[in-house]
């Protein structure tokens, strides 16, 4: 009985050690946004060199990709082609790390997404600046959809290429209102759009392809 006891032993061992390892493992989630005007083409995200999103249109993004923890260096190439339009160098990812690899007139950038869960019956949403026309920045009001400007931008001065932080809300439909800095007359106002409880979003503005502006919504959680 001994033998069989201890073998019993060491296959509970062994089998708790591969599960803590398992459990104990991550992975960094990185996603392209094609947000360079001047390139006017669909792009891959390259991940130390290894095509692992394709064909992600002008003025869209891709949908998260999981990779390893650890460092990895991130490109942007024209699809069908082996050009190289964007080079994000090495990024450490994070374990557990949502990123955001956008791809801009003004050069590459990555923003740290917030893969939170917000408050119960709440959303959460940020602004992405991606339009050079916004250059000298921009005050960003998130409005009930059909509502005009009230009160304080909602995010101020937002630089270009920049990020704002994530604002709370209540589940609702917004749009949002971007003005000169300081000023109240809009550049851009975005089409209304439904949030529903939970879920986490970032709004880009872009240069639009015929002039003008754009805009997208990400899906950061839900």
């Amino acid at each position: 009985m001994q033998p069989l006891r201890n073998l019993a032993i060491a296959v509970f061992t062994l089998c708790l050690a591969f599960f803590t390892t398992a459990c104990g493992s991550s992975s960094a989630h990185v996603r392209l946004l094609n947000a360079f005007l001047g390139q006017n083409t669909a792009m891959d995200l390259l991940v130390d060199g290894k095509s692992v999103a394709s064909a992600v249109a002008y003025a869209s993004g891709s949908a998260y990709v999981s990779v390893s923890s650890g460092s990895h260096h991130l490109q942007a190439q024209a699809s069908g082609s082996s050009n190289i339009v964007a080079d994000f160098g090495t990024q450490n990812l994070a374990s557990n790390s949502y990123s955001t690899a956008a791809s801009t007139d003004n050069g590459p950038v990555v923003f740290t997404d917030d893969h939170s869960a917000p408050s119960s019956g709440n959303i959460k949403i940020r602004v992405i600046n991606a339009s050079s026309l916004l250059s000298s920045g921009t005050d960003v009001y998130i409005v009930s959809s059909g509502n005009g400007i009230s009160g304080s931008p909602t995010f101020s001065a937002l630089g270009y290429p920049a990020a704002s932080s994530y604002t709370s809300l209540a589940a609702g439909s917004y749009q949002a209102i971007f003005t000169p800095p300081g000023q109240t007359f809009a550049d851009f106002i975005s089409g209304g759009q439904s949030f529903s409880s939970g879920q986490n979003r970032t709004m880009v503005i872009m240069s639009g392809l015929g002039g003008g502006f754009t805009s997208t919504v990400l899906a950061d959680l839900n």
